[in-house]
């Protein structure tokens, strides 16, 4: 009986990392995200996103620049191609003082892909219900 229920939780997991993905691929598409950097990892990097919706800016090229605003046009749509098809995915969020930043990194940039783990769900839950009592 537990095997069927961590199956439909994993599975439920699973459609709540393609939601986000595909919510993040349509924020990028529509102007509210881009990237708004780089960080290095041990064996890959990670790109954080922010814009208008995280309390961030709008990216644009430099002095209004065509190309730049272009180049800036293309890196999201890769971006949002990539979490379409499952090659990237959300990794963290980022909090600091009046905006926030979604992370997106996987197997294409040298980091693992992000795996339901069922120990850590419950973990999660397992604390956050100890503040609940």
């Amino acid at each position: 009986m537990k095997n069927i229920e961590e199956e439909q939780d994993q599975k439920t997991v699973q459609a709540l990392y393609w939601d986000i993905n595909i919510v993040t691929a349509a924020l990028l598409l529509t102007g509210q995200l881009s990237m708004d950097g780089v960080f290095f990892e041990a064996g890959g990097i990670a790109i954080p996103l922010s814009g208008p919706i995280t309390g961030g800016y709008h990216i644009e090229g430099k002095s209004g620049s065509r190309v730049g605003n272009l180049v800036i046009d293309i890196v999201d749509i890769i971006i949002a191609i990539l979490l379409i098809i499952g090659q990237i995915s959300i990794r963290s969020t980022l909090f600091s003082s009046g905006r926030a930043a979604v992370v997106v990194s996987g197997p294409i940039f040298g980091l693992p892909k992000t795996e339901v783990d069922l120990r850590m769900k419950e973990q999660f839950f397992r604390h956050f219900g100890n503040f609940c009592l």
